[in-house]
């Protein structure tokens, strides 16, 4: 049985290991346009920060390890430039510019997401950089050395904020700009607030509702950020807003597109297309609460698909359950951490969202080093399910403590029955009612006693 795996990170790397794991002796290629495999994205503003000394500490596993060591014939520097669905094999761009044809009897397609790069005038202009893997990464990390010193963040979200800290933290001047009124998706006001205090706490300038019209450049190089407002002068731009799926590959071969774009697959990691898989990034996953297919591109759920889609292909039992969306992030000392539906999304589910929010010391009240942290929990007016919720504070316990509504989530659990949970209580980690339960308390109270 002949395996082919485009796409050397999370989702392909795991789908190639758990297969090698079932069948020692089945022959395994994979097809990986950059030098690297296996590697930590989510690490790279901190290695950018200086806080992570080399790129290669984000390495989990080097193509030779999976050469050597798993027997997986991982090619990289190679890229796949077409799909034969019918021949069942792969092209692909060998480092010499030649081509080569794989045959393969299974296929996984594990090709991530793409940054979204508007069509800008200057786009090409050197020190204009986005943030798709380790490759960038370095691209950048050479731009800072060379000597940059004025760098525009074009992009509000999380990965936008991070670079932001990241960029200042190496003594740049740094400014963030957003076309919408508010941080992180435009939806939170209060969240935004929070975002930019602590942004201009540390000298970053935020322009928000401000949008770009263009890239402007002397000589190959960039000068500046050209926005409706006027010129932002710099020699390094970050644009930072959002990915979508890579499934060009995909679509050119007749592979399905599920309702968001993105490739669609069954629980068991199989796209419409016999002998044709995909996991991670390029792929929907089933919502939790919905029911219905979302794409949300996170680490853990590539990884996840990729061990299912590994498995299945190896004809074993298994299935990905889905996502509720579970994310975390940090910009200087605020941490923000979020699961499940916006208000929005769940009144375009069919549910009735309300919501709550309170304040509530991350330690007991006199304990040393208690900061506030501010939780706002959201569930449905009729059934009592909790359907979202949001933390953030100066504190890294908020992350932790959004897992607990994930996992409510997940479980179905109504806000009486996360009021309800015997949660651990000791000075230095929490009051003995923690902000968890006092949201969920709050709620009832609200909503009244069922």
């Amino acid at each position: 049985m002949e395996i082919v795996v485009i796409g050397g990170d999370a989702a392909g790397m795991s789908g190639a290991s758990q297969i090698r794991r079932r069948q020692q002796e089945w022959p395994i290629t994979v097809v990986e346009r950059s030098p690297f495999t296996s590697y930590a994205a989510c690490g790279i503003p901190y290695f950018l920060a200086g806080d992570i000394t080399a790129a290669d500490d984000l390495v989990v596993v080097t193509p030779s390890a999976f050469r050597e060591r798993r027997h997986i014939d991982v090619r990289s520097r190679w890229e796949a430039t077409a799909i034969d669905t019918d021949a069942r094999r792969v092209v692909a761009r060998r480092p010499d510019d030649g081509e080569e044809a794989i045959a393969y009897d299974r296929l996984l397609i594990a090709t991530g997401a793409m940054p979204v790069h508007p069509p800008w005038e200057g786009a090409d202009l050197r020190g204009v950089y986005s943030l798709r893997g380790l490759t960038d990464g370095i691209a950048l990390s050479g731009r800072l050395h060379a000597g940059a010193s004025r760098a525009v963040v074009v992009g509000g979200g999380y990965v936008g904020l991070e670079m932001a800290e990241a960029f200042a933290r190496r003594g740049l001047a740094v400014t963030v700009v957003e076309r919408e009124a508010a941080l992180l998706g435009g939806g939170d006001p209060e969240l935004s607030r929070m975002a930019v205090d602590e942004l201009a706490a540390h000298g970053v300038e935020v322009r928000l509702e401000s949008a770009v019209t263009g890239l402007v450049g002397r000589d190959g190089d960039l000068t500046a950020v050209a926005t409706e407002a006027g010129e932002i002068g710099c020699d390094l731009c970050l644009i930072a807003l959002g990915v979508r799926p890579n499934v060009a590959l995909a679509s050119a071969a007749g592979i399905a597109l599920g309702e968001t774009g993105a490739i669609a697959v069954d629980e068991t990691q199989r796209t419409q297309t016999p002998g044709v898989w995909a996991a991670g990034d390029c792929c929907e996953a089933l919502h939790r609460i919905t029911g219905k297919p979302a794409y949300i591109p996170l680490a853990l759920a590539a990884n996840r698909q990729g061990r299912v889609a590994g498995a299945t292909m190896t004809d074993g039992e298994a299935r990905f359950p889905g996502v509720v969306g579970s994310q975390a992030f940090k910009c200087f000392d605020l941490a923000v951490a979020r699961t499940g539906l916006t208000p929005e999304a769940a009144e375009a589910a069919g549910y009735a969202p309300r919501a709550v929010t309170v304040e509530a010391p991350s330690r007991a009240h006199y304990y040393p080093g208690h900061v506030p942290i501010t939780t706002t929990l959201w569930y449905d007016g009729h059934t009592r399910r909790v359907l979202g919720a949001r933390l953030a504070g100066r504190d890294p316990s908020v992350a932790k403590r959004c897992d607990i509504f994930a996992v409510a989530i997940t479980a179905g659990m109504t806000v009486d029955e996360v009021a309800d949970l015997d949660l651990t209580y000791a000075p230095p980690f929490a009051p003995v009612w923690d902000p968890v339960l006092q949201a969920a308390n709050r709620a009832v109270r609200e909503a009244g006693r069922g």
